[in-house]
């Protein structure tokens, strides 16, 4: 036994995932046998080396003004270049507040009231994102061979007729996992480049490759491209998202120094916890790391054995902990949502909440004990089966 497979119990404790009352607003079920595989955190706990820097950062008992260290910077440093293979400046690297407000910032520095694009289906939070600070243009992936690809002719086309000024992306994607190739993204940057439009990046499922597919970060092409915003954090990968913590990485020194005075004008900065926190999962947590990423492909081998024969279609993850899965017997997911739900305890994210284009699908969260997941693959599979609109 790992200790992936004794779980954290997260009931009672403020997490959204598990929480009584979220559940039923949410999914209209006040059912104590619960499984919810919907909000996209993991149910691991910490490893110990992790575990026993935090304890060291709290014993110090100093929690007053601070300024950002040195240790912050070079353990994103050696991540990139040693992880990713993505070597970066330090100058690069601007500490932020959680991930989410930062491509907020972003967006309202760069978008000028133009319209923002979105590539759907896509994590629903753009669209808040989109409409906040100019507007929305949606462009559908195309799907085929269980991947989805991306309409580039489509793209340029809406980008003139609608006056796109930012192209919000998602790399990879989310909810599919897929890795986009570097001919993907080359093909994007160069219609981002001809027509002056913003490429803000959301990278925060890149660490959890899965896949013998290499992940390309968008800072491969800022030397190529000054006009790119990647916003990411450990968040996804440590189960840090609750420390609103995270760091954008800009070369252009021109929009680089926008970006740091649109933070300084909202006096908005990273907070000590979450610096530290940062630090430190780089650092110390790459045998965990290496141990999750096992672990999650044992998971996704079990999906594969439940969902044997069943009337759907599921996207492997090249990276992450979300399945995107195609119902093929159904044509109102969010029925069938809370109908799983109430009737099996089975909680999921319908596809509704992915912008637009998301069809029959819903979403998965399969980061949690094996034994666990097994439990509600199984109640999942004999709902499904039985299942008639």
């Amino acid at each position: 036994m790992t200790t992936f497979d004794s779980p954290l119990d997260r009931r009672g404790n403020g997490s959204k995932k598990w929480d009584k009352d979220y559940i039923q607003r949410r999914f209209k079920t006040a059912r104590e046998d619960i499984y919810p595989l919907f909000i996209a955190d993991m149910d691991f706990r910490q490893d110990e080396a992790v575990m026993r820097a935090f304890h060291a950062f709290i014993e110090t008992g100093d929690f007053g003004y601070f300024d950002v260290l040195d240790s912050f910077y070079d353990n994103i440093q050696a991540w990139y270049r040693d992880k990713l293979e993505t070597p970066i400046e330090k100058d690069w690297i601007v500490p932020a507040n959680g991930t989410i407000a930062s491509m907020h910032f972003a967006a309202d520095l760069v978008s000028n009231g133009q319209p923002i694009m979105l590539l759907t289906p896509v994590y629903g939070v753009f669209k808040d994102i989109a409409t906040h600070f100019g507007g929305m243009v949606t462009v559908p992936l195309l799907e085929a061979d269980s991947a989805y690809r991306i309409d580039f002719e489509r793209i340029e086309q809406e980008i003139v007729a609608q006056n796109v000024g930012t192209l919000l992306f998602c790399n990879p994607h989310n909810p599919s996992g897929r890795i986009w190739s570097y001919e993907e993204l080359q093909a994007v940057v160069q219609i981002c480049k001809k027509h002056g439009v913003t490429l803000l990046s959301d990278e925060i499922h890149g660490e959890l490759n899965l896949s013998e597919k290499p992940f390309v970060s968008l800072i491969a092409f800022m030397e190529e491209y000054e006009g790119i915003i990647v916003a990411s954090s450990p968040n996804k990968t440590f189960n840090l998202s609750g420390l609103t913590a995270s760091y954008v990485i800009i070369r252009d020194p021109v929009l680089l120094a926008a970006y740091q005075r649109e933070l300084a004008r909202f006096h908005i900065t990273i907070n000590r916890a979450g610096m530290a926190f940062i630090a430190d999962v780089y650092k110390h947590g790459r045998d965990w790391h290496a141990e999750l990423i096992a672990y999650l492909k044992g998971n996704l081998e079990l999906v594969e054995e439940r969902f044997d024969g069943l009337e759907l279609e599921w996207i492997r993850p090249d990276t992450g902990f979300l399945v995107w899965i195609s119902l093929n017997k159904v044509t109102d997911v969010d029925r069938f949502v809370l109908e799983l739900a109430q009737q099996t305890g089975v909680l999921v994210e319908t596809g509704s909440r992915f912008v637009a284009d998301y069809g029959n699908h819903i979403r998965l969260n399969c980061a949690t004990s094996r034994g666990f997941l097994g439990e509600a693959l199984d109640k999942f599979r004999d709902f499904y089966q039985q299942y008639a609109e």
